[in-house]
């Protein structure tokens, strides 16, 4: 006989599996039981995706039911590893778990919190390049308070986002650099990111009514991918010469043309670090008591820290200053 169904509803949540997010949906709930995702277009006209949902969020009722998920820590019971080799992980609590790690980092407090080489006896992986520490709780903090700690980005990618470069753009910058400005730029030249079939609805939307608004999208890479069938032209270049093309284009833009005019001047003197000025060994020159790096204020011809108030930011040119240089593995040279 069918089985009657006593509670059924629909649920308004979003998803954020990526960066892309997050997309509305709602999850219709059969007495207590995810059974269907769907689009929200009852706040359409709030959301920049239109209330869309990915087609990757169809598959969160398959994760969230997986008989096969991990649910609970796992124990590695065969110490040989190797392809041919059963690692036999077996469920164990969370109480354990704990008392094991605990055992470790005490042992090893013991011992030294670095090794005999100057190396931190305690490593720390991830295993997402892309999973930024606010979504890791306490976990951030208690390695600070730990000390040295060798820590490394896995491969993979995580939670907030499978493309390393929003991980490096948020190291370097604090920013996810490599979203265009598509409601306002009127040219795109896109290296490979094939932003129709990961963009998510909100992405491809937003590079739909900027090529309706005018926008001339240029894509780069070697195959054709969607992004590049419906883009205005398709550059194949060749693999892994992606670096050469784009310093072929700085160069055209710097020495081609007259780069004061096709340059943003203010925005290079006032928010980036183009005016930092260059030391004899190729790194900044820094301001000896605060290592701040300098710039050349032409209104007052002289070095002034870069953070101080600045009549006109020197962009270009040579100039005697006294300084600091710094390299990468802290060797200094004064410069007088």
């Amino acid at each position: 006989m069918p089985v009657k169904i006593r509670d059924k509803k629909k649920v308004p949540v979003y998803c954020y599996q990526c960066v892309s997010g997050p997309d509305l949906m709602q999850v219709e709930v059969e007495d207590g039981v995810a059974t269907r995702i769907e689009s929200n277009y009852n706040i359409s006209e709030e959301h920049p995706g239109g209330g869309r949902v990915c087609v990757k969020a169809y598959g969160l009722i398959q994760k969230t039911y997986n008989p096969n998920r991990v649910s609970q820590p796992m124990k590695r019971t065969n110490p040989q590893k190797g392809r041919e080799h059963d690692p036999g992980f077996v469920p164990i609590s969370w109480d354990e778990a704990l008392d094991i790690i605990a055992d470790k980092l005490k042992a090893i407090r013991a011992s030294g919190l670095v090794d005999e080489s100057g190396f931190p006896r305690v490593a720390a992986t991830f295993g997402g390049g892309g999973t930024p520490t606010q979504y890791m709780g306490t976990l951030p903090a208690f390695l600070k308070a730990w000390g040295p700690i060798d820590l490394g980005f896995g491969a993979g990618q995580g939670v907030k986002c499978y493309h390393s470069e929003h991980l490096y753009g948020e190291l370097w910058h604090r920013a996810f650099i490599v979203s265009p400005d598509t409601p306002y730029v009127n040219y795109i030249i896109n290296c490979g990111s094939n932003i129709e079939a990961s963009g998510g609805s909100i992405g491809v939307w937003r590079e739909a009514n900027a090529r309706e608004r005018g926008v001339k999208r240029v894509q780069v890479e070697p195959h054709l991918s969607i992004t590049g069938a419906v883009s205005a032209e398709w550059l194949p270049i060749r693999p892994k010469t992606d670096a050469a093309f784009l310093y072929a284009l700085i160069n055209h833009i710097l020495h081609g043309n007259d780069w004061h005019k096709v340059c943003d001047i203010p925005y290079l003197k006032e928010t980036s670090n183009s005016p930092y000025l260059i030391g004899p060994h190729g790194y900044y020159l820094r301001d000896p008591e605060t290592e701040k790096p300098l710039i050349w204020d032409l209104s007052e011809q002289q070095a002034k820290v870069f953070d101080e108030q600045t009549g006109d930011a020197a962009l270009e040119g040579s100039f005697i200053a006294s300084g600091l240089e710094i390299g990468a593995d802290e060797q200094r040279w004064q410069h007088e």
